[in-house]
């Protein structure tokens, strides 16, 4: 019945609109699978034209060879310690597959060499196509860091079906769909698959096209019968009135998830990708969604901590326990930290502290207020916080010499400390304190990464590095000193000594 409903709504229709509805059952599989799906675009070869101009003299005609994508990037490589060739001598397999397999990393030193190593603009391994810019933005993705992915691929220019598809669906969690839509209407031959292009046409008022489009599509295979119920019910939310809501689809995709939310039934980000956390900053969300999703983005070092302040103080918390709870010791510490307020500081930083530890928020809370803290003169007790602090932040005090004798400190905290070469004894009951210490002292490159980097493939050392340093105590602690080893001896010793302090602190099975 229902079937027949928006189909007798449609009698009339010019059955041409048929042949603007396209798909390929040969759509590729993304490496994230909630990626909407994504259509083989023709591509044309530029021929010169035949006449001859009025100029008798002879001119050589060729076609300009496009850009490099995998070249493009954000930063310069220059700027972060690392060169342009880092890439360049590498397997754009073995890159590729390292880079989309990399852990999810908790340690900010990490996470920023990560990041780092992914927006550089650098020459990209020979013959890697588009598919080391797609590896990339795949990283950022899975971190949750739409806005660099998005300010990456619009570098690059998403002209590509692969490429824009994930601009689009990053347009769709950021809420800047109707611009996606836009670029979709001046370059139709990039429709990722029926629903967007249903999708877009009703954001545009064109109604009955866009049931027309689907209902042809269904006709022609082209749309399985559960996406055309749903892409239905964003169409006509009535005409499915008193009946039971269809399962959630399996990989929820941004366009399914924007389709939900507009009917009424909107999915918490929760338990989805990190990625969708995005959608619940926005302001039309409600304030703990958007504390919650701003925490999950900031620990994984995908929202700048500011952001996260400005959200932990938009209002006063209107209840107590849980999140509500950290809100308003945030709340009360900032307030004593702009106030330069010493006393009230230091009976509030221990607090704050714990609670955001019992959140796995420690680092974040270090790069929040470890710079407002140097400004202070605070109780000699409170020194071997502002000293684990100063570690953990990536802040320019963050390497300072311990405030108190080291053999005072907390016997972690004394790790780091010697760690870092202040004059303190490593544990010996703790082997990776050891193996970290000895890789931060050595002044060669270790054998297992030497090969590597003789044959110009420093971007892909980094990654095993990166991976090996991720494990944490969960890992070989040999791997780890070398780790830091090979970073020491790549001009990058700020970042190895920070990474291992970092390491030592944060991992609980330390």
């Amino acid at each position: 019945m229902r079937n027949r409903r928006i189909a007798g709504a449609l009698l009339g229709a010019c059955l041409g609109v048929a042949t603007t509805v396209t798909a390929s059952d040969d759509a590729p599989l993304s490496a994230i699978p909630w990626l909407s799906d994504t259509l083989e675009a023709p591509t044309e070869s530029y021929e010169p034209p035949a006449t001859p101009l009025d100029d008798p003299a002879p001119i050589d005609v060729a076609p300009l060879e496009p850009p490099e994508l995998g070249t493009t990037g954000l930063i310069a490589p220059a700027s972060v310690g690392l060169t342009t060739d880092l890439w360049a001598a590498s397997d754009a397999d073995t890159v590729t597959r390292l880079m989309r397999a990399m852990p999810g990393l908790l340690h900010p030193a990490l996470q920023t060499l990560f990041r780092n190593l992914v927006l550089a603009e650098a020459i990209p391994p020979t013959g890697s196509g588009e598919a080391f810019l797609l590896a990339r933005v795949d990283a950022l993705l899975t971190r949750g860091d739409l806005v660099a992915a998005q300010a990456l691929l619009e570098r690059a220019g998403p002209d590509t079906p692969e490429l824009f598809r994930r601009w689009f669906d990053i347009s769709l969690l950021l809420g800047t769909e109707d611009r996606g839509c836009a670029t979709l209407a001046a370059k139709p031959d990039l429709v990722p698959n029926i629903e967007t292009q249903v999708f877009c046409l009703a954001r545009s008022g064109r109604w009955p096209t866009a049931a027309l489009t689907l209902e042809t599509a269904l006709a022609l295979g082209r749309i399985t019968p559960e996406a055309r119920d749903r892409m239905a019910r964003f169409l006509d939310p009535e005409l499915f009135e008193g009946e039971p809501s269809p399962p959630h689809p399996d990989p929820v995709t941004p366009l399914d998830f924007r389709l939900l939310e507009a009917v009424g039934e909107p999915i918490p980000t929760r338990d989805l990708p990190l990625a969708f956390a995005q959608t619940d900053l926005r302001h039309i969300i409600g304030w703990k969604a958007q504390i919650e999703a701003a925490e999950r983005l900031a620990r994984a070092g995908a929202l700048p901590v500011q952001d996260l302040l400005a959200i932990y103080t938009a209002r006063r918390a209107a209840a107590s326990g849980g999140v509500w709870d950290r809100v308003d010791l945030i709340q009360r510490l900032d307030v004593a930290l702009t106030a330069g307020n010493a006393n009230d500081v230091a009976n509030l930083l221990p607090r704050v502290r714990e609670a955001m530890h019992q959140v796995t928020l420690d680092a974040v809370l270090a790069a929040l207020v470890q710079p407002r803290l140097e400004r202070l003169r605070l109780p000699a007790s409170l020194g071997p916080l502002v000293y684990e602090m100063a570690l953990l932040s990536n802040g320019r005090a963050r390497l300072a010499v311990s405030p108190v004798p080291p053999d005072t400190l907390p016997s972690t905290l004394r790790n780091a400390a010697a760690v870092l070469g202040q004059d303190a004894p490593v544990d010996p009951d703790v082997p990776l304190a050891a193996a970290l210490a000895a890789g931060l002292k050595a002044d060669t490159l270790p054998a297992r990464y030497s090969d590597l980097v003789a044959q110009n493939r420093t971007g892909e050392a980094l990654l095993l590095a990166l991976r090996d340093l991720s494990e944490g105590h969960g890992g070989d602690p040999t791997d780890a000193g070398e780790a830091v080893q090979l970073l020491t001896a790549l001009g990058l010793g700020d970042t190895a000594r920070h990474a291992a302090a970092q390491i030592l602190l944060l991992d609980p099975r330390g």
